[in-house]
């Protein structure tokens, strides 16, 4: 059974080394891991107050980082387990993260331009592209999707 729970500092560590194998084809693709990571203090950018823990039977598999302010939300990333990646389980995250935060109406992540897959994941969502920004540190262009809840 999946469960999402507020990010703990004894879970940094695992999720840490997730979020890297997790993002890896990313880096091996751009040569950057995405902004959350940092390299030099393997710790998350976020503060942990905006994370996240993702379980399968107790077993974290993951994570997400996600900010909510009055009635907008913000899933800033989300990020599973290779091996447990492609069994609906970040489905499954995503939709337990809207409705744990039932009074965002408008949901907003960027995402990589150039990862078609996780667009139609998004887009599989209920997610709109609704924008493009560039990433200042990187110069990777990014889409911006939202997502309206009646």
């Amino acid at each position: 059974m999946l469960e999402i729970r507020k990010m703990r500092h004894d879970d940094v560590e695992t999720l840490y080394d997730i979020a890297l194998r997790s993002f890896r084809r990313d880096y091996e693709k751009r040569g950057v891991y995405p902004p959350l990571i940092n390299l030099k203090r393997r710790k998350f950018l976020p503060p942990i107050v905006f994370g996240k823990t993702i379980l399968y039977d107790g077993e974290i598999i993951g994570g997400a980082f996600v900010a909510r302010i009055f009635r907008k939300g913000e899933l800033g990333a989300i990020f599973l387990n290779p091996s447990h990646q492609g069994k609906g389980y970040g489905r499954q995250a995503m939709q337990m993260i809207e409705a744990s935060h039932p009074k965002a109406k408008t949901w907003k992540l960027v995402t990589p331009a150039d990862s078609h897959g996780l667009h139609r994941f998004y887009e599989s969502l209920g997610y709109v592209k609704a924008g493009e920004k560039e990433d200042a540190g990187s110069g990777i262009r990014g889409f911006i999707f939202r997502k309206t809840i009646e």
